[in-house]
């Protein structure tokens, strides 16, 4: 079995531990779409006692990752090509608008944050350590919005992250290495510092739809070459 390599704070509860590990499955395809199997095989499989499996199987269910059928077990949900441009059409004017605030209110220490995970974005990029790249990028897009000052904003924009995640890493090691992406994220992140709003606005649009186009072209042509007859527009099993 692939190694689950979830990050587990020393004094979580029984079931964020379970809620973590399971969460981090199903974003690396431990669990793959369609997976089903009842909360007694889940809890065995990854040794998790079955209270704490029930509560985070609830909890993903709630974001969208696994439909919880009552006294049957557990289905991994698919992720269809409607759930990617939408979620991302979502969390892209959410971040777009926790960039605004932040240029409004220049804080020197969240843009110095900023630039190194920028740092660290070109740096995994010179490596070709794409595992690197993607934590580096998580950190400057939750930077972003946590320097909003917008505690709401950063709520609902952090309720979308599982399902944002497990897009991009799906495609991680299908996509070619994002040199692009790093570029952008640095023109980005100095349209910030200059206050450049009208700039941040497009960057951002750019970017995002850049990004989102190239995901949804990976999905459909891979589930294409997997099967003639299956729809092209969501997640099959890897």
């Amino acid at each position: 079995m692939q190694k689950i390599k979830a990050t587990i704070e020393g004094n979580a509860s029984l079931a964020d531990q379970a809620y973590a590990v399971l969460r981090d499955a199903i974003l690396n395809n431990v669990l793959v779409p369609g997976f089903f199997a009842s909360e007694r095989e889940v809890s065995e499989r990854f040794k998790l006692s079955r209270t704490p499996v029930r509560e985070a199987l609830l909890r993903l269910r709630d974001e969208g990752l696994v439909e919880v059928q009552p006294r049957r077990g557990v289905r991994v949900l698919p992720l269809s090509v409607k759930d990617v441009r939408e979620i991302h059409q979502v969390a892209r004017a959410l971040e777009l608008e926790a960039a605004l605030l932040l240029c409004e209110h220049g804080d020197a220490g969240a843009l110095s944050q900023l630039r190194g995970h920028a740092a660290d974005m070109q740096k995994a990029i010179e490596l070709e350590d794409r595992e690197a790249w993607v934590n580096a990028d998580t950190k400057f897009h939750l930077s972003i919005v946590a320097s909003s000052g917008n505690d709401r904003l950063v709520q609902q924009y952090n309720s979308l992250r599982v399902l944002t995640d497990r897009a991009r890493l799906f495609v991680l090691h299908l996509r070619p290495l994002p040199e692009k992406s790093t570029k952008e994220h640095v023109e980005m992140l100095d349209a910030i510092e200059a206050g450049q709003q009208a700039e941040i606005a497009k960057l951002y649009r750019a970017h995002w739809e850049r990004t989102t186009n190239e995901m949804i072209e990976i999905i459909e042509r891979l589930n294409r070459s997997r099967s003639g007859d299956m729809p092209a527009n969501e997640i099959l099993v890897p």
